[in-house]
C-alpha cells in the first residue's frame, strides 16, 4: 500500500496535545477519524504516525504525519473531514519504511514571549541563550519522560524583539519534553535579573541550583514551525487559503473577546468591592 507524508497545521488550544489519547480530543485522533472517513479504510495510532509530540495548547505549522492509503490522497477532501483548526497543506509519497518519528533531520520551534509589563534586560538573554546551545544533559531543563536519555543537541537559538514580543527560534535534532518551555522561563528570569546567565552552566552540569524547579512557559506561545525532512512536498494552495481564513477568524474572535473582558473588568471589578 502506498505511503504518504503530509504537513499539518493546527491550533492546539482546543486539544489535549498531539498524541492520541482515549476519550479526549487530540490532533492525532482527529487525523485518524478524518482519514477513516475519507478513505473508508482502517487507520489507527500505529498507522497514522506523527513526527513528534506537542503538548496541550501548543500549535504547529509544519508537523509531519505519515499514513498509508490505497487511493491517492486529496488534501481538500481530507481537510473537509477535519475541524477548521487542523489542515493538511502539503504532501509527498515516501518509501514504506520511512518513519518521521525517528527520521527527521532537525526540528524548528518558535516561542512568542509576551513582554507586556516586563522590564527585560535583553542583553542578558542574548548572552544566556548561547549557553544552551550544543550537546548537553538537559535533565534539569526538561520533564522526565519514562527512561528516555536526557542528552540532546540544540543546534542554534536566536531571538529578536517584535513590538511587545520577544520571539525565540530553537533549532535542534530532537527536543526533550518541555525543554523549550522551561528554557524560555529560565531565560525570562535571567532577563528580569533574578539569576545570572552563569546559572545555565550549573544546571547543565547537573547542579540543582533551583530547588523548586522551573515552571514551563505557557504552551500557547509555542509553535512547531517545521520538522525538517529530506523530501520535496507538493503544496496545496486551497489548504493555504483555508489556514489563512481560520487564522483571521481566530484573531478577530480573540480581539472581540479581549475587548469585552477589558470592558467588564473596568465596569464591574476595577475599584469595586461589590456589584451593587
Amino acid at each position: 500500500m502506498p505511503t504518504y507524508i503530509a504537513r499539518v497545521f493546527y491550533l492546539g488550544t482546543a486539544y489535549h496535545g498531539s498524541q492520541w489519547q482515549p476519550n479526549v480530543r487530540t490532533i492525532q485522533g482527529e487525523l485518524i477519524d478524518a482519514l477513516v472517513s475519507w478513505s473508508n479504510e482502517k487507520h489507527t495510532p500505529e498507522s497514522v504516525i506523527l513526527s513528534g509530540r506537542t503538548d496541550r495548547g501548543v500549535s504547529s505549522l509544519g508537523q509531519i504525519v505519515r499514513f498509508t492509503a490505497e487511493k491517492k490522497p486529496n488534501l481538500e477532501r481530507i481537510n473537509s473531514y477535519l475541524p477548521d483548526d487542523i489542515s493538511l497543506w502539503s504532501i509527498s509519497e515516501v518509501p514504506s519504511n520511512y518513519n518521521p518519528r525517528y527520521n527527521v533531520l532537525a526540528r524548528h520551534y518558535k516561542y512568542y514571549l509576551d513582554l507586556t509589563g516586563l522590564l527585560i534586560d535583553y542583553s542578558k538573554i542574548k548572552q544566556a541563550q548561547q549557553l544552551l546551545i550544543g550537546l548537553h544533559n538537559y535533565a534539569l531543563l526538561s520533564k522526565p519522560d519514562s527512561d528516555r536519555n536526557t542528552f540532546a543537541t540544540i543546534l542554534n537559538i536566536s531571538s529578536k524583539k517584535v513590538e511587545n514580543l520577544l520571539v525565540f527560534d530553537f533549532y535542534g535534532t530532537s527536543f526533550l519534553w518541555k525543554l523549550v518551555r522551561k528554557s524560555i522561563t529560565l531565560l525570562k528570569w535571567i532577563g528580569l535579573n533574578l539569576y545570572s546567565p552563569d546559572i545555565i552552566r550549573e544546571l547543565l552540569d547537573g547542579k540543582n541550583v533551583i530547588p523548586g524547579g522551573i515552571e514551563p512557559a505557557p504552551p500557547e506561545g509555542l509553535v512547531l514551525v517545521e520538522a525538517i525532512i529530506p523530501f520535496r512536498m507538493k503544496l496545496d494552495t486551497k489548504a493555504i487559503k483555508r489556514i489563512q481564513k481560520v487564522i483571521m477568524n481566530r484573531m478577530n474572535l480573540y480581539r472581540r473577546t479581549a475587548s469585552m473582558l477589558q470592558k467588564i473588568n473596568h465596569d464591574y471589578f476595577f475599584g469595586q468591592t461589590s456589584f451593587y
